[in-house]
């Protein structure tokens, strides 16, 4: 079963044994704060990074919720603590593509792959496409796959960081899943994020995750008033109440707008135009729109 962390009060923290990272609490503290309206989610996953080695935690949230920002804050403290981030990010037009995403995440490791045995060592070359050969079984690529991250993990603390879990292709996810399982015992975690109704080939199941809810209204209203410091109040305010709290229509909205030449001290239309990310998030479910051109608000 799924483990959902609750973001109550005082339950910030994870109750995990792990191995010390060098992520101090100084450090872990930094990143509170460091998103507007993120301070409860910064502090659990600051925590987790703290503690991570051997763990896995996958942030789950509608389009624009703001996951890949989170995992950029995280990457960027744990690279400053001293640690080895290693990134990928799912692309829908590469799921056909056998071992796309694995080779994003481990292709810098290259070298590394002379560390390991015969077999393991010419399965993911395969896999990864840096020699030829015949398809390798899986299990051995899982296999192969788990020992260089034990043997890296062990000169310095690793940190995987995968971003939109549901657009890995099919081989990738399974390896994937597989290492989350079995990083016990090592310096090595896995930070990821996905879409909540689009699991794809990674199965979460037995998995820590995190949900990322919109902002509530006061943290809505202070990060588009930060961005955007000239919008009138009624103009704002409408732009709030269409937003509904998701972070990327936040920025985004205005911004627009302004592309289709609304002042920010002008009236506001029946129809908000949409731009491309937002029209993205729209075919995937998050706006609940007439037409692919814009909302009415």
């Amino acid at each position: 079963m799924t483990g959902t962390i609750e973001l109550a009060p005082g339950a910030a923290g994870l109750a995990v044994d792990s191995w010390a990272w060098p992520l101090t609490g100084a450090l872990a503290g930094a990143l509170a704060g460091a998103l507007v309206g993120r301070d409860t989610e910064l502090a659990v996953i600051g925590e987790f990074l703290r503690r991570a080695g051997g763990r896995a935690l996958i942030l789950t949230g509608e389009p624009g919720v703001g996951k890949t920002a989170l995992l950029d804050a995280a990457a960027e403290q744990s690279a400053s603590a001293g640690i080895a981030v290693l990134r990928a990010s799912g692309v829908e037009s590469e799921t056909g593509v056998p071992f796309a995403g694995l080779h994003q995440i481990f292709a810098p490791l290259a070298e590394e792959f002379g560390g390991l045995s015969g077999p393991h060592r010419a399965a993911l070359t395969v896999a990864l496409g840096f020699s030829s050969g015949p398809a390798p079984d899986h299990l051995l690529v899982c296999n192969a796959t788990l020992t260089l991250v034990r043997s890296v993990s062990q000169a310095r603390p690793l940190l995987l960081v995968v971003d939109d879990l549901h657009w890995l292709d099919q081989a990738s996810a399974v390896v994937l899943g597989f290492l989350a399982r079995r990083l016990a015992g090592t310096t090595a975690g896995l930070l990821a994020a996905a879409l909540p109704y689009e699991p794809g080939s990674f199965m979460r199941t037995g998995l820590a995750e995190l949900e990322l809810r919109p902002l509530d209204e006061a943290a809505a209203s202070r990060l588009m008033s930060s961005a955007f410091p000239l919008l009138p109040a009624r103009t704002r305010q409408r732009l709030l109440a269409q937003a509904r709290g998701n972070p990327l229509a936040l920025l985004e909205l205005p911004r627009v707008l302004g592309e289709h030449g609304h002042q920010p001290t002008g009236a506001l239309g029946t129809v908000l135009p949409l731009g491309r990310r937002l029209r993205k998030s729209t075919r995937r479910g998050w706006l609940n729109c007439r037409s692919g051109r814009g909302t009415r608000c």
